[in-house]
């Protein structure tokens, strides 16, 4: 059933394009690095990113100067939560703690490649819309992961298992749905986990 939420105002194109390369570089990374060193990396990462929003939220000179230095990459809203860059590191530390390189490479090239996709797709498309957003959206999102899959396994970059079908098409729903903190750590972590637990 669509819902009747007002659509927020579309992202900077430079936050869709760092989201891109930022994003996919981790997992990219993750094919040559080993996992504990992924999960040193991303540690450290990750600690920096949320000592600097912690610091920021002090020091409204600090926020606003961040804001602005950066507004080509931020929606509106992170000047007062966490950015979405550090909910990405987060989810990537997570994954490649919890899960390995198996889950946390191909789950996170869904979330960096798709998320974008969905949005530039489904902003496009008319139609109803559930949860403010267009399930076209969501079927790009989906085969843009089935593709990824196929290219990670025909490049012997992980092997192949059905549960990285599934948990492509459990990252489009995740993305679907409206994402509490940020759905750069509930992608990772919810299809994360259900490709985990199916054996991948």
């Amino acid at each position: 059933m669509a819902n009747q939420i007002e659509t927020k105002p579309p992202p900077p194109i430079w936050r869709r394009w760092f989201h891109l390369i930022a994003g996919s570089s981790i997992p990219l990374a993750g094919i040559f690095v080993s996992e504990w060193g992924m999960v040193a990396a991303l540690a450290v990462v990750s600690g920096g990113g949320f000592c600097l929003d912690l610091i920021r939220f002090r020091f409204q000179w600090l926020n606003q100067r961040f804001m602005h230095w950066l507004s080509p990459l931020l929606k509106s809203d992170e000047g007062r939560r966490f950015t979405g860059a550090t909910y990405m590191v987060v989810g990537a530390l997570f994954a490649f703690l919890l899960f390995g390189a198996e889950v946390a490479v191909p789950v996170l090239l869904f979330l960096a490649l798709g998320d974008p996709t969905a949005a530039l797709v489904g902003r496009r498309m008319p139609g109803p819309r559930i949860f403010g957003k267009s399930p076209g959206g969501t079927v790009a999102f989906v085969g843009l992961g089935l593709a990824t899959v196929g290219v990670l396994t025909a490049t012997g970059a992980v092997d192949y298992h059905w549960g990285l079908l599934v948990g492509a098409l459990i990252a489009g729903v995740v993305e679907l749905a409206p994402g509490y903190p940020d759905d750069n750590l509930t992608i990772p972590l919810i299809a994360g986990a259900s490709m985990h637990f199916m054996g991948v």
